[in-house]
């Protein structure tokens, strides 16, 4: 009997030794991030029955997935596209489990492997030391909530990133190309899991283009739409509109396409951050003190860029008071617009440094989350996208101290929006 232990802990080191390079990060980051949620979500709830409990897990967007399983699709929820709920229904009828504890292990079991295959394209392209920065911002970001619940982020960051770990493969990987049907399979996935999965249909087709292999490349397109043709046909078959699920975003009052619907929603973003809320309700400058502080914050924001290369020690130290300053004189809605605002000098700054396939995805992304007319949930979505995230941590990889100061800043949000959830207060 006392051999058993050692053998077994012999297997299971032999077992780690021969995962990915990376996987210990990845999984280490992963699980941390996930009891910091958890037990900051039951410290603050104190759940006294577990129907209190069901009720907080399953809120906000949760609750349209969960109806979706146990009932179908009718009404707004055909907002909400049908991969991360049919697979829920499919797993909690398997396995005889109810479906939020099936939503929740396939949403922060997606999101482990999202990590490993984010940590793999990041190693491969920006080197090692931003791969493992990548997994950890990733894991401690403001929005990194959205990965532990049964929201459609871990679906959306997996399929995503396998679509490009396939796309990108090295021509003589062990395991050889997908080709064009693989590629398309997993990409129409990402599709059939949220609206701007289609998108990827440009980088595949530029990636198959650049391979010289153009039928390989229509195949994957094909199929890459195939998944939105999926969400059309069953809102065809369930209430005879294929456009069911743009129609839907009117309960959100969202218009999407070319146009300025979302003017008014970026005009109250930038007046909550900007001017403030009494400013904001009131529609005129009745708070003087909001606006002149943070006018002062930006001015202070221009002095510590300035003497940065000659003494950057202080000018760290002003950048980390007039970003404090910003969040706790802006709050929530400052944060968003600054998340949803500065994933666009990241792209121009990250130009040339990722493989065009992947820029690509995230410049299109980028315009599809704009072109949503909508600031609701923006934040959320730019955290979820593969490209992005990249850039975020090679950025900050090349400026350690924003970059340790971030993470302690994300463990804290964490923290702080964890309490927001378990109160039932909206995040985003």
């Amino acid at each position: 009997m006392g051999s058993v232990a050692p053998s077994a802990l012999r297997r299971i080191r032999g077992a780690w030794a021969g995962l990915p390079p990376g996987a210990a990060v990845v999984f280490w980051s992963w699980l941390g991030s996930r009891l910091l949620f958890f037990l900051t979500l039951a410290l603050a709830l104190r759940p006294r029955t577990g129907a209190e409990l069901v009720n907080r897990l399953g809120q906000w967007d949760g609750a349209h997935y969960l109806k979706i399983v146990a009932q179908g699709y009718s009404g707004d929820e055909f907002a909400f596209f049908p991969l991360f709920p049919y697979t829920t229904k499919a797993v909690a009828s398997l396995f005889h489990i109810p479906p939020l504890l099936a939503a929740l292990v396939l949403a922060n079991g997606a999101f482990l492997g999202a990590l490993l295959v984010l940590h793999q394209l990041s190693e491969r392209w920006l080197g090692q030391t931003s791969a493992r920065n990548v997994v950890l911002l990733t894991c401690l970001n403001p929005m990194g909530i959205f990965f532990a619940i049964p929201y459609t982020e871990s679906f959306y960051l997996l399929f995503t990133g396998l679509t490009f770990a396939a796309l990108l493969r090295r021509p003589r990987a062990p395991v050889g190309g997908l080709g064009g049907l693989g590629v398309g399979l997993i990409a129409g996935l990402a599709a059939a899991t949220r609206p701007t999965g289609v998108v990827l249909a440009a980088s595949i087709g530029v990636g198959f283009w650049r391979q010289r292999r153009w039928r390989a490349g229509l195949v994957a397109v094909l199929l890459t739409l195939g998944g939105l043709a999926v969400v059309m046909a069953i809102g065809w078959q369930r209430q005879g509109d294929a456009l069911a699920f743009l129609h839907a975003q009117q309960a959100w009052e969202v218009t999407p396409g070319f146009n300025l619907a979302g003017l008014p929603f970026w005009r109250r973003q930038l007046s909550q951050a900007l001017l403030g809320p009494l400013n904001t309700r009131a529609g005129a400058l009745v708070d003087l003190a909001h606006p002149a502080a943070m006018a002062a914050i930006v001015l202070g924001a221009g002095l510590a860029w300035g003497p940065g290369r000659r003494w950057p020690g202080a000018s760290f130290v002003l950048s980390v008071g007039t970003f404090l300053g910003y969040w706790l004189l802006g709050g929530m809605p400052a944060l968003c617009l600054l998340f949803s605002v500065g994933c666009l000098p990241l792209l121009v700054w990250g130009y040339g440094r990722l493989p065009l396939e992947l820029w690509l995805f995230g410049a299109t992304s980028v315009m599809a989350y704009l072109l949503k007319q909508n600031t609701i949930s923006l934040e959320r979505h730019v955290f979820a996208t593969v490209p992005l995230l990249m850039l975020y941590g090679a950025w900050f990889s090349a400026h350690p101290r924003w970059l340790g100061f971030l993470l302690g800043f994300g463990s804290l949000l964490s923290v702080i929006y964890g309490v927001r959830f378990a109160q039932g207060h909206w995040i985003g």
